[in-house]
């Protein structure tokens, strides 16, 4: 299993805010990056493609409010995955959020997506950061 974590990002609203906004996967759309495409979604799961790659699909899993949301693949992905979302309060007015990516992937997969899945939940803590400026 290849572990993906994002930097640990401060952001300007409450926890519960963001596990509000994070638990809903038809939020998730905005933070996706241009490259996906097809996006479809309800409360609990989406699907998605993304430009030269795949079809995804990934459904929440379990909750713990205003703690912890946990994502996994579903139907037919490439690889199989986890996708964790960690928020730990720091005042009534922001928190701080950790992505972690776990991903099922050989070693040849590995080298070919450690840049990119590093970046990956990089960007969507960055956009998450962003959205509450």
């Amino acid at each position: 299993m290849a572990k993906y974590s994002s930097n640990k990002t401060t952001v300007n609203a409450s926890c519960s805010e963001v596990y509000n906004f994070m638990s809903d996967f038809n939020n998730f759309e905005k933070l996706m990056p241009p490259q996906v495409h097809n996006w479809e979604s309800d409360t609990d799961k989406c699907s998605f493609k993304i430009e030269g790659l795949s079809n995804f699909s990934m459904k929440i899993i379990n909750k713990k409010e205003n703690n912890r949301i946990s994502i996994a693949s579903f139907g037919n992905n490439p690889v199989d995955y986890y996708l964790d979302v960690f928020f730990e309060p720091v005042d009534d007015n922001s928190c701080k959020v950790l992505i972690e990516f776990d991903a099922e992937l050989n070693s040849f997969m590995r080298m070919m997506a450690d840049k990119p899945l590093k970046n990956f939940v990089n960007m969507l803590a960055e956009k998450l950061k962003e959205l509450y400026q």
